[in-house]
């Protein structure tokens, strides 16, 4: 990349936005956010429903040389889950082609993409595709679009997230969600917590990702994001609870989509092979998971 970056940030008010934002800032590197709702100092615009015009005079006007894509629908039916993630995707795409073609895109895709694997292994970016509920398949349809894109000459990146933890973690996610119920009752109800899953804090993905904005070069088009170990729900869970120092009782309840918190699929095990990025961009994650932990419960909303 040139080493003078301007940065597009699109879902910068999201958890993981923010705090790509956040990382920009910190190291001096200009950008410009935008999200779907109001609010200081981000943009408002909507991906999947903005009119294209406006997109492009944003970028005609900017003239990024790097565009992420960190916005996203993890929530809702079918139809709000293609509009976020494969409809925001492509007009995301459709306007950088036309005015900011050279630029390095950046889309943070989901280790749902992947669904499950058998226990013990590792997913690398060659595993098979086969996500199991909708989200999975939107967010792969997304993906799938900017890797066409990069197989028609655009420098673009897609990098798989396995679970995001940390600060700020949104009720929408199994930590955030038991975050804010405890102290305040004696039992949390929850599904089953018996998937084991890859756990990333969101400040080690931020740097993923801003290794890939300010790389040199021609890089692969997918990147894992993750640790690289995987963690039983329950045992994350109970973890949680003790730095809380709170005696909440969790009370689980069966199997179901999205049965560990997250909006990836019900799938029993999924673990990050991270050798790519690692050989690529030296980067690998940095917080370990009972340390995000603790951040995360230090930073928890208060009324």
């Amino acid at each position: 990349m040139s080493g003078s970056e301007r940065v597009m940030v699109f879902g910068a008010g999201g958890f993981l936005g923010s705090a790509i934002c956040r990382l920009l800032a910190e190291r001096g590197i200009e950008h410009r956010g935008f999200t779907r709702s109001t609010g200081d100092p981000h943009r408002r615009f909507d991906l999947a429903s903005g009119h294209c015009y406006a997109l492009d005079t944003q970028l005609g006007a900017y003239k990024p040389t790097v565009i992420v894509n960190a916005a996203a629908a993890t929530h809702g039916d079918v139809l709000e889950l293609t509009r976020g993630n494969v409809v925001a995707v492509q007009s995301l795409l459709s306007s950088m082609n036309g005015h900011a073609s050279n630029a390095r895109f950046v889309q943070i895709g989901s280790a749902a993409e992947y669904g499950g694997a058998p226990r013990g292994t590792s997913q690398d970016e060659q595993a098979e595709l086969r996500p199991g509920a909708a989200y999975g398949f939107t967010k792969l349809a997304g993906s799938e679009l900017v890797l066409r894109a990069q197989r028609n000459g655009a420098d673009a990146v897609v990098l798989r997230s396995f679970n995001i933890t940390g600060p700020g973690s949104p009720p929408s996610t199994l930590f955030g969600r038991v975050l804010r119920q405890l102290g305040t009752t004696d039992t949390i109800q929850l599904g089953s917590l018996e998937a084991w899953r890859d756990y990333v804090d969101v400040r080690d993905v931020a740097e993923a990702v801003l290794a890939v904005a300010t790389a040199e070069g021609k890089l692969p088009p997918v990147f894992n994001v993750g640790s690289g170990k995987a963690t039983l729900a329950r045992d994350a869970i109970n973890k949680l609870i003790e730095v809380s120092g709170t005696r909440t009782k969790i009370v689980e309840g069966e199997a179901h989509a999205g049965h560990a918190g997250s909006p990836a699929d019900a799938v029993a095990w999924q673990q990050a092979d991270t050798s790519l990025i690692s050989k690529h961009l030296g980067w690998s994650s940095k917080i370990p998971l009972d340390q995000s932990l603790t951040d995360t419960w230090t930073a928890r909303p208060r009324e």
